[in-house]
């Protein structure tokens, strides 16, 4: 690599780490490398995305060139606008305003100023101390619905899907109303908890256990949630496949 190369490279670099952004190597050290892999690896065409928010993961997974189907669900009124306006114009892409839980019915989601921290569980201070923007300022009714029981609605006999679940401290609730499909899902990625955050949640022990005893064994980590003054880590997304 020439001299000129090397110090025009080492700008860009210095500007991306300016603005908060890391370059690096596409191959097993890069995350997002990773991922594509695996869902290359065990033929995922169909991913559920419970717990949208405004479309973050369908967006990450559109960049690193999944084209399968994206099934979003999202409970949450103002950001399913802004899910809807990210999933138009994909054909491959449908929005779905409910939530996901043990069963069916209505309950009440308490909103985060930062929309993303938005549960239907009570936030502990370990959350709200570590990210104050994550504090609730409101509260919305929203439809929850056993993944049991609207499942054939959106997936195939043939699929081979992906699980996804980010829904602050409810992912146990999701995986309980999905016993039965779960034989029929090949992948399972969960948000899990290494402190309390939101009570009634369970922690990253009780939900790889929880896993296990289902038939998937844990097979990536990927950091998810630190403290934005002690740097730990408090959340991550755990990625299971089907033993």
């Amino acid at each position: 690599m020439s001299g000129a190369l090397k110090y025009l490279k080492a700008v860009i670099r210095k500007a991306a780490n300016a603005l908060g952004y890391e370059f690096v190597r596409y191959d097993l050290a890069s995350p997002r490398f990773r991922l594509t892999k695996l869902l290359t690896h065990h033929r995922i065409n169909v991913i559920l995305d419970v717990g949208a928010n405004a479309g973050q993961f369908g967006r990450d997974m559109r960049d690193i060139g999944f084209s399968g189907r994206l099934i979003s669900f999202e409970p949450l009124a103002d950001a399913f606008v802004r899910l809807q306006q990210a999933a138009q114009g994909d054909g491959k892409w449908q929005a779905v305003n409910i939530g996901l839980g043990e069963e069916d019915g209505q309950a009440v989601i308490n909103v985060a100023a930062n929309s993303q921290s938005s549960s239907f569980l009570p936030m502990l201070s370990a959350h709200s101390e570590a990210a104050p923007e994550s504090r609730y300022v409101g509260e919305q009714s929203a439809e929850i619905r056993r993944l049991d029981n609207v499942f054939a609605a959106y997936v195939r006999p043939d699929a081979r899907v992906l699980l996804k679940i980010d829904t602050q401290g409810f992912e146990m609730k999701v995986l309980q109303g999905a016993q039965k499909v779960l034989r029929e899902i090949e992948l399972v990625q969960v948000e899990c908890s290494f402190v309390p955050l939101y009570e009634g949640a369970v922690l990253i022990e009780e939900m790889i256990a929880f896993l296990r005893g289902a038939g998937f064994d844990p097979i990536e980590t990927m950091p998810a949630f630190h403290h934005r003054d002690s740097a730990h880590l408090m959340q991550a997304d755990i990625l299971f496949a089907r033993r």
